[in-house]
């Protein structure tokens, strides 16, 4: 059906981009436009894990989420040892967000800066979603409630 639903547009995101590859279509070849299949990493160890895994398979879109944003994470040997036939990253997009609801762990926004330098020195779009619910700016820690963590990652500016 997805395939044949070019109209639409799919985002599918898992935290196993080992069993990608054994799960797609015969017909799939090096992807679909209307398809986009993103994989997560909330810290470094998760980021070394699953980038090289999800960075091989043949995908038209290469989306990654880190979120929850545990810990800084660089994506630098990912966006410069993976690159298209033209040169430019295979990561195409990134999106972080901050870990939201009972018993959340801080978010460091010097963490979110970093990768977003990152994906402008490389030409990667960049979204900042989710702040989550505990914050750490500055050196100061904010709790940010559920209904306002949307609002203020977009007040940051950092959408690309």
């Amino acid at each position: 059906m997805i395939h044949e639903r070019s109209d639409c547009s799919f985002f599918m995101i898992t935290k196993r981009p080992e069993r990608i590859a054994e799960h797609l279509p015969k017909n799939w070849g090096y992807g679909w436009e209307h398809v986009t299949i993103a994989v997560t990493c909330e810290n470094q160890a998760m980021a070394d894990k699953r980038l090289p895994v999800y960075l091989s398979l043949p995908l038209f879109h290469h989306s990654v989420m880190i979120e929850p944003m545990l810990t800084a994470v660089d994506l630098r040997p990912y966006i410069d040892g993976y690159r298209s036939s033209d040169g430019s990253p295979v990561i195409k997009h990134v999106s972080i967000g901050g870990e939201s609801g009972p018993g959340a762990r801080i978010c460091d926004y010097s963490w979110v800066e970093a990768v977003h330098a990152q994906c402008i020195e490389n030409g990667i779009s960049f979204n900042y979603h989710q702040t989550g619910a505990k914050l750490i700016k500055d050196g100061k820690l904010y709790d940010i409630p559920r209904k306002l963590q949307h609002t203020q990652a977009h007040k940051a500016g950092l959408d690309t």
